[in-house]
């Protein structure tokens, strides 16, 4: 099974992280449909087949500016989250710029 394989926080069918002391079944253990954050991040990427069956991408998709791998979340997405934020400020400066130093006739 690939969670008890990679995950670094799956302890007797266990989720450390989300552990407080009582003990807390794992997610992906429980669920086909849920995933917390870590296994999409961190694990998954290691089945690519398996990755692609859940998110519909594997994180082999990769930054336009960066060249860093994502997973997209739609077939739209060019840029990896820090990029995508750099990318929306550029072009609000640009657009900023452009409207301020218009000549009004």
């Amino acid at each position: 099974m690939l969670i008890s394989k990679y995950c670094a926080n799956f302890h007797d069918n266990e989720c450390v992280a989300l552990d407080e002391g009582e003990g807390c079944v794992c997610v992906q253990n429980i669920s086909d449909h849920m995933m917390c954050n870590y296994f999409r991040n961190s694990v998954l990427p290691n089945d690519e087949a398996l990755e692609k069956e859940l998110t519909g991408s594997t994180s082999k998709e990769r930054c336009v500016m960066c060249n860093k791998p994502f997973i997209k979340k739609s077939n739209r997405h060019r840029y990896c989250p820090e990029c995508a934020k750099l990318r929306r400020s550029m072009k609000n400066a640009q657009y900023q710029y452009r409207h301020k130093n218009r000549v009004k006739k």
